[in-house]
């Protein structure tokens, strides 16, 4: 995060000081931004680094066309042209165009991040966000500790010291309508409503919050789910240390394997996260994303 701050603002320019105004109709337009076609960039799968170089080199080129006003087709046709310059071909323009849509027509994205402890997730979501350009992440492990203080009066126990029975009764909770105001319902319904997308990573995101993502759907909402997995026993151990929390981690991880095969319904998407390669692993989620957010505007 602090080094690409630095390289946004190192990158200034004299020519974000002049306005280019794209025009979408006649009655709206909207003024160009670096910083903003950078992020759309990147969630078409553009590496950050060129992403920056296309964003100063396409206002460069307008600007110094004196080309102030263009309309949404022409400064595409600018754009990928860069595109192609910096070796990026018909399916990242594909991806960029329907990113594009996605954000114009403000549908909203759900992405879903289960898995068991200690194996990246916050830091993949943190980072997915920042491919996406989605503002809002949120974390079952918060709200599981917001509840119990609202209901018990004191922090919870930590959610592996928790037998099979109670743990699946916290999953079940944290979606319930019964707690609107402090569950997850509260950021799912707001976001819907507002047209913003949202993560939503934790140890209790369980194939029960899966099924309680369907009344959303039903409002065009795109969900896309993933089931993060280490594989690496011993290397999980290590990060771990302690033998019983361990042993908890792995059989949740088993357990949610084994219902995502057995399951008829909606299934998570399993991808096995290498720590040692969390770029593979966040292109392989994005893709996925962006094929289902692809899907729904085809509908």
């Amino acid at each position: 995060m602090g080094r690409k701050a630095s390289e946004q603002k190192n990158s200034a320019s004299k020519y974000d000081f002049v306005k280019v105004r794209v025009h979408l109709s006649e009655q709206h337009y909207y003024v160009l931004s670096r910083f903003i076609l950078c992020r759309m960039l990147t969630a078409a799968r553009i590496d950050y680094g060129h992403a920056l170089r296309m964003a100063l080199d396409l206002k460069k080129r307008l600007v110094d066309k004196s080309q102030l006003d263009v309309s949404q087709q022409e400064l595409q046709c600018e754009l990928f042209d860069l595109f192609q310059r910096h070796g990026y071909g018909a399916e990242h323009v594909k991806w960029y165009k329907t990113m594009a849509n996605f954000h114009h027509q403000r549908i909203p994205l759900v992405v879903l991040l289960a898995g068991t402890a200690s194996i990246g997730k916050s830091t993949i979501a943190t980072r997915l966000s920042e491919r996406l350009n989605l503002s809002s992440v949120l974390k079952t492990d918060v709200v599981y500790d917001l509840m119990h203080t609202i209901m018990d009066g004191v922090a919870p126990p930590s959610l592996w010291s928790l037998d099979d029975i109670h743990f699946d009764r916290e999953c079940a909770l944290v979606c319930q309508d019964d707690w609107y105001d402090v569950g997850l319902d509260a950021d799912l319904c707001k976001s819907v409503s507002d047209g913003k997308s949202i993560i939503i990573e934790g140890d209790l995101v369980s194939h029960a919050l899966l099924d309680h993502m369907q009344q959303f759907q039903q409002q065009q909402v795109v969900v896309a789910p993933f089931l993060l997995t280490l594989s690496d026993i011993n290397l999980h151990r290590e990060l771990v240390q302690d033998p019983q929390i361990f042993d908890r981690l792995r059989a949740w991880q088993d357990a949610l394997l084994k219902a995502n095969s057995r399951k008829n319904g909606p299934k998570f998407n399993v991808i096995q996260v290498d720590l040692d390669n969390l770029q593979a692993s966040i292109d392989s989620i994005q893709a996925i994303v962006l094929d289902r957010i692809a899907a729904q505007m085809n509908k």
